[in-house]
């Protein structure tokens, strides 16, 4: 009979194929959404072209950005990555334990981030619609996606966080008694 750790441990072994799976899904949403980046900046063109057409160019500028982020999906998720935690983070000690439950639950969370960060960015294109509200949802998708595909680093984050945070109270409290 099968435990917890060897269920989770068969779980992360088949997870590699699932972000393979979730990028290529990646790459197919980005040429759909040039796709239509192209046939809406078309629409435009012609509305333009007969009348006085006062049409927003954002719509499929936006689909443009968010399609050449979809096909370019390591190489934007690592500028994200960038962003949040620097090149050089001080903080990305290496603290693999060995351990095989730490390191499926990872994956696990490194694949749902990726999930993550992938649908955000197609809800961040439906929001560029006229109507749509959809934008913050979207957005929060694609931060959660970033924390939860850089896990190792959030996690740093965190608990530096929290420590300079105790420090601080310390301090404060050292200088209200003496």
């Amino acid at each position: 009979m099968p435990d917890l750790v060897s269920i989770f441990v068969n779980l992360s072994n088949s997870l590699g194929p699932v972000q393979k799976l979730v990028s290529g899904l990646a790459y197919v949403l980005g040429i759909s959404l040039f796709v239509a980046a192209l046939l809406k900046l078309h629409k435009i063109g012609d509305a333009r072209s007969r009348s006085n057409s006062q049409e927003k160019m954002f719509v499929p500028i936006l689909f443009m950005f968010l399609g050449a982020g979809l096909v370019f999906l390591p190489s934007s998720l690592e500028t994200l990555a960038a962003t949040a935690f620097g090149n050089a983070n001080i903080l990305a000690y290496s603290t693999d334990s060995g351990d095989s439950l730490i390191n499926a639950v990872k994956m696990l969370i490194q694949t749902t981030g990726l999930i993550w960060c992938v649908r955000g960015m197609v809800l961040l294109a439906q929001a560029s619609e006229p109507g749509v509200q959809e934008g913050p949802k979207g957005l929060a998708f694609l931060v959660a996606g970033v924390f939860a595909f850089n896990f190792d680093n959030t996690v740093d984050a965190i608990n530096y966080s929290l420590e300079m945070f105790f420090v601080f109270m310390d301090s404060l409290k050292q200088n209200a008694t003496g």
